[in-house]
């Protein structure tokens, strides 16, 4: 059965109940009986808000019809745009060709933008003339006397930076070298990286 017949039946049941519930007066308990016109009256009353019950449901049913059919536009629409989309051809396919260009160290994170400066200034200072740079066996061969630290030729990293060098190796921080020395972190890090790879090509 359709939802509106329930409504408006109970809506019959519950102006039944209130007509034929009977009313406290003056006189006593003693019932009023309901005249006919007073039956009339009620049937009409019944009758018109019947006739409001069934133009709410009928509205309600025009209003679901249409949101329905609303839905299954907007479904079609949806299913032909998946169809024309899946006919397309598909370009995020490299070709076969493609080969993937390496990113400017501009384009790199921070961290790797020091590494790409260490490995570079490295890559320099193994790469430099052999007029300007000490052999391995002579930068290997510190001079021992009675027990005082090895020189360093002035043309080493070390023999450069014997000050920096010497405020690390007594514990200083970086950030207390770069203070003193008047160069930044990124500076002091890039010296103390060489040293420590040029003593292990020592």
């Amino acid at each position: 059965m359709e939802p509106w017949f329930y409504i408006v039946a109970f809506g019959t049941a519950i102006a039944g109940f209130a007509w034929m519930t009977p009313k406290s007066g003056d006189a006593g308990p003693k019932q009023e009986f309901v005249t006919e016109e007073s039956y009339n009256r009620l049937l009409e009353d019944l009758e018109v808000e019947n006739g409001e019950l069934l133009d709410a449901v009928a509205k309600f049913k025009r209003e679901h019809d249409g949101t329905v059919e609303k839905l299954g536009r907007r479904i079609v629409e949806l299913e032909q745009q998946m169809k024309s989309l899946s006919e397309q051809p598909r370009y995020s396919e490299a070709p076969a060709d493609f080969t993937p260009t390496a990113l400017p160290p501009s384009a790199l994170p921070d961290q790797q933008i020091h590494a790409y400066s260490l490995e570079e200034a490295s890559l320099k200072y193994d790469s430099a003339p052999s007029s300007t740079a000490v052999s391995d066996e002579e930068a290997a061969q510190p001079e021992l006397a009675n027990d005082s630290e090895p020189e360093y030729a002035p043309t080493t990293i070390r023999g450069r930076y014997a000050e920096l060098l010497g405020m690390h190796e007594t514990g200083k921080s970086v950030e207390q070298i770069a203070k003193a020395t008047g160069m930044n972190k990124g500076e002091v890090q890039l010296i103390l990286q060489l040293v420590k790879r040029e003593e292990q090509h020592a």
